[in-house]
């Protein structure tokens, strides 16, 4: 057995050791765990009648649609001085809305969607607070329409412009769904984008 291994497995043990010997008096703090899952949705489901559609771009055989990337997107967070110490996993929804430069101009409540309902309720003001704060700093690259001088000179790969004759960014507006859920005690966070298109 070699010195640094032998080393290793005495410090572990003596970590172990240690880590074992907590004393009973001592109070344990309770812990506030946040969980926030994000989402992009798909956009055209279950729209309200009567409400404010948003237009889709058309696309020509020699142009490509290319999304906006995420560049800075922080995920909301409760403030810490947020009273909540538990909180069923609620779904918050809002449509973000994006200049042709890739900057949030602005974000709204969308409720027009079952799972999205939680957003207009009085009580859930922090979260869509939240969801707006953070939503408010996002960075992007810009959405753009790219021209091509023939069809087939298109990319492969969807959303890419490269060798494009020109290159069009524009404004969007996109729709995320995030879903908030406080525990307490020990637990596993899971925080991501899942779902939908990127």
């Amino acid at each position: 057995m070699s010195a640094h291994l032998r080393a290793g497995m005495l410090l572990a043990l003596v970590l172990s050791g240690c880590a074992s010997h907590v004393p009973k008096e001592a109070p344990q703090p309770t812990q506030r765990i946040d969980s926030v899952d994000q989402r992009m949705l798909e956009t055209g489901f279950g729209a309200a009648p009567g409400a404010a559609a948003v237009q889709s771009y058309r696309m020509q055989p020699q142009e490509v649609f290319r999304m906006p990337q995420p560049l800075q997107a922080p995920t909301p967070q409760l403030p810490t001085e947020s009273p909540r110490h538990t909180l069923a996993p609620t779904t918050v929804c809002v449509r973000v809305i994006l200049s042709a430069q890739g900057i949030v101009e602005r974000s709204a409540l969308l409720n027009d969607r079952p799972d999205c309902s939680a957003g207009a309720q009085p009580e859930m003001a922090d979260l869509l607070q939240a969801v707006q704060d953070a939503v408010a700093q996002w960075r992007f690259v810009p959405a753009a329409i790219c021209t091509y001088a023939d069809p087939a000179q298109r990319p492969a790969q969807d959303g890419r412009c490269d060798d494009a004759q020109s290159v069009q960014e524009v404004p969007v507006t996109l729709a995320y769904a995030f879903t908030f859920e406080v525990r307490q005690g020990k637990a596993s966070v899971q925080s991501g984008r899942v779902g939908g298109a990127r």
